[in-house]
């Protein structure tokens, strides 16, 4: 038997050697988060939170942008009633017409953090959004140059670009899964077989988010297609799959595919991008976001240049790349110009491919010069900072009022009987999710519904002045028109007999039909 020394020595010594393995493991989880290239990540976060706060004081993202109103209403009726909807009730100029919630599960979030916060909590939502994703996209271009300096330079470069285009929307939240979904495979394809299996769940949550998932296919789509014969051109080459890793690829595509049915609406929702592609001419060709991207412009500018520093790095000193790195960059390239709204998809593609030539300038992290204590003060510093720079309630109320027509509604709400309104199209979210006025509005941003009922083809015939114009306005019985000040038809009908200004504000004018048609009735549009 052990003498009761030895076994106590034993015992004791046993408990050191766990207390001296946690510490270690808590001095190196420690070493990790206060490690340089998370500082780096966190200083971006701090950028792209403070860009997109001068961005809001100039009018732009959350506040201008009217679709974030109605997509609130949705989600917060479908939080009151425990339903999807499946028809308008938002306008009177579509009552009743089919509709569904596309976006559902990302409207039921922003409501739900609208009810929590009121504008502070969306505004606190779409500061992490835009820092959240930036984070993101820099741990994907970490993960492709292998230089945790490359990739924060050239998302550094991109806060601008970024800042301009994370509002409130779920759209924004599917870029984010798209990020994911690109890490996921990034993972696979350096042995972590076991981060292929989430695919599936995440599909479930995107398809009822945003319709975006369809980026998503196509990236794995091109991966697969890739990686089954040897390619080798210069420094663009690719590394064929092994049987295993095809298998575990292609069940889980055909897991997020069997997922994306997993919606309230049944194979709607997968669906919708091809309704948006091929059944929405007008709104493709009409609404802003749609439009090709001005290459004059500082958004041009960003696309063109990034492409021509791509191709130039390439030319000159080649850099490693994959095929399929190429193909998505020409896809993202041509969406981005010929659509606006595309230009995140774009960045998300060329941030990673422009930081791999960038790595070759920049020393790599070295973790013996790496100073732990001094990375988490700053990185306290920029908290506490950031924390401090929310706006408060009332600033963002301020804001709110300086880009909706907020004194109008309230006019409008004392006069009921000067209806039915014609609303401009980006303040018809906001009066939707007011219910201003009660019996609908004439159109919102929600163009699919509004295309399909002809009330958009009508909308822009009207405040483009085109031949007619005045016409349909007697067609719908418009008796009153909220504008912006200096719309075309806001000119117009300052100077039409029977048409009086009687209420404007820096914002917004109210003109009103003092002179009666015989008929005033709303129409009965559902029988057109």
């Amino acid at each position: 038997m052990n003498a009761p020394s030895e076994v106590a020595a034993a015992r004791y010594g046993g408990r050191a050697c766990d207390g001296a393995r946690s510490a270690g493991t808590l001095g190196r989880l420690l070493g990790r988060l206060f490690s340089f290239p998370v500082f780096l990540g966190v200083l971006l976060f701090a950028g792209a939170f403070f860009g997109t706060l001068a961005e809001g004081k100039k009018g732009g993202t959350l506040f201008g942008e009217g679709d974030t109103w109605w997509h609130i209403r949705a989600g917060e009726e479908i939080l009151d009633t425990h339903q999807l909807p499946h028809h308008d009730s938002y306008s009177w100029t579509a009552a009743g017409k089919e509709w569904i919630a596309y976006e559902w599960l990302g409207e039921v979030a922003m409501a739900a953090v609208y009810r929590a916060g009121s504008l502070r909590g969306l505004k606190l939502l779409q500061l992490f959004l835009t820092g959240g994703m930036l984070v993101l996209l820099y741990a994907y271009a970490a993960m492709r140059c292998g230089n945790a300096k490359a990739a924060f330079v050239v998302c550094a470069l991109a806060v601008p670009v970024w800042a301009v285009f994370c509002s409130v929307r779920p759209q924004v939240i599917g870029y984010g899964f798209f990020l994911v979904l690109l890490l996921t495979l990034e993972w696979f394809r350096r042995g972590k077989s076991g981060a292929l299996w989430f695919l599936p769940l995440l599909f479930v949550a995107w398809v009822n988010t945003h319709g975006t998932f369809v980026f998503g296919l196509l990236a794995i789509g091109v991966a697969w297609a890739c990686g089954l014969r040897p390619f080798h051109r210069g420094e663009i080459g690719n590394t064929v799959w092994t049987d295993g890793q095809r298998r575990r690829l292609e069940i889980a595509a055909l897991a997020s595919v069997v997922g994306l049915c997993l919606t309230p609406y049944s194979t709607r929702l997968a669906a919708y991008p091809l309704d948006i592609g091929f059944l929405q001419p007008l709104n493709i060709a009409s609404i802003q976001e749609w439009m090709p991207i001005p290459t004059e412009r500082f958004l041009g500018l960003v696309v063109f240049g990034s492409l021509l520093a791509i191709l130039i790095f390439q030319i000159l000193r080649p850099f490693r790349c994959r095929p399929d790195d190429l193909i998505l960059l020409a896809i993202a390239a041509i969406l981005a110009i010929l659509h606006i709204r595309f230009v995140p998809l774009f960045l998300i593609i060329s941030v990673p491919l422009l930081s791999i030539p960038m790595a070759r300038w920049l020393p790599r992290y070295d973790k013996g010069r790496d100073r732990h204590a001094l990375n988490a003060g700053l990185m306290a510093a920029l908290a506490l900072a950031m924390g401090c720079s929310v706006p408060a309630q009332w600033q963002l109320q301020k804001a709110f009022a300086a880009s909706f027509p907020i004194a109008a509604t309230q006019y409008l709400q004392a006069h009921p009987e000067d209806g039915p309104l014609l609303n401009e199209y980006g303040w018809g979210g906001y009066l939707a999710w007011a219910h201003i006025p009660a019996r609908g509005v004439f159109i919102d941003g929600r163009a699919d519904i509004y295309e399909r009922a002809g009330v958009l083809e009508d909308y822009l015939s009207i405040t483009g002045l085109k031949p007619g114009a005045f016409g349909l306005l007697e067609k719908y019985g418009i008796r009153a028109c909220l504008l912006q000040p200096d719309a075309p038809l806001s000119t117009a009908l300052a100077e039409s007999p029977g048409w009086e200004k009687a209420y404007s504000d820096s914002v917004s004018v109210v003109y009103v039909r003092r002179v009666i048609p015989p008929e005033t009735e709303v129409p009965d549009l559902a029988k057109r």
